[in-house]
């Protein structure tokens, strides 16, 4: 089976939705990230929290669920501001929107709780992320880092990408 979705009836493309948490100390800057393990998406590479908006959910509802999942902490919907959106996908992969919020503001943990899923937490500064970093998510956190709001981070089986296999779109700030 092909890992690209169908177009819709009206011949559009569609594409998966992403919710990913920028959980940034207020102290250092520092932002989280998970080392994920076993058998999901990433294992071996570094991730923000992340997960797919469930039917019935917005961004905002998903987000929230993922980080009591993920991380046992609570954060008001309201102390959330989207940060940047990558439209992302892999080689032979579906195409996906990826909304990333930045929060500096939560109620209890982090903690790891979803340890068959991720080995460890760490905190790291944008400009210093570890090597094993998903490449649309060191894409977003320089996006966001330097003011902008959107990114595409686009690989297909014709083209291989070196590095951060990105475009950053100048002009586009974060409002």
């Amino acid at each position: 089976m092909s890992g690209i979705r169908k177009a819709t009836d009206k011949g559009r493309e569609s594409c998966l939705l992403a919710v990913h948490l920028i959980l940034q100390r207020p102290d250092d800057e520092r932002v989280l990230l998970g080392l994920r393990k076993g058998a999901v998406w990433g294992s071996g590479r570094w991730h923000v929290p992340a997960g797919h908006v469930e039917p019935g959910e917005d961004a905002v509802q998903a987000l929230v669920r993922e980080a009591r999942e993920e991380l046992g902490v609570r954060i008001d919907p309201g102390d959330l501001e989207h940060a940047v959106t990558v439209h992302h996908r892999e080689a032979d992969g579906e195409p996906r929107m990826q909304l990333f919020f930045a929060a500096s503001r939560w109620s209890g943990g982090p903690v790891n709780a979803e340890p068959t899923k991720c080995e460890k937490l760490g905190w790291f500064t944008v400009d210093d992320l570890p090597s094993a970093t998903v490449g649309y998510t060191r894409t977003a956190l320089s996006s966001w880092h330097a003011g902008r709001s959107f990114a595409v981070c686009w690989r297909d089986s014709k083209r291989v990408d070196r590095g951060l296999g990105s475009r950053l779109i100048a002009g586009l700030q974060a409002i």
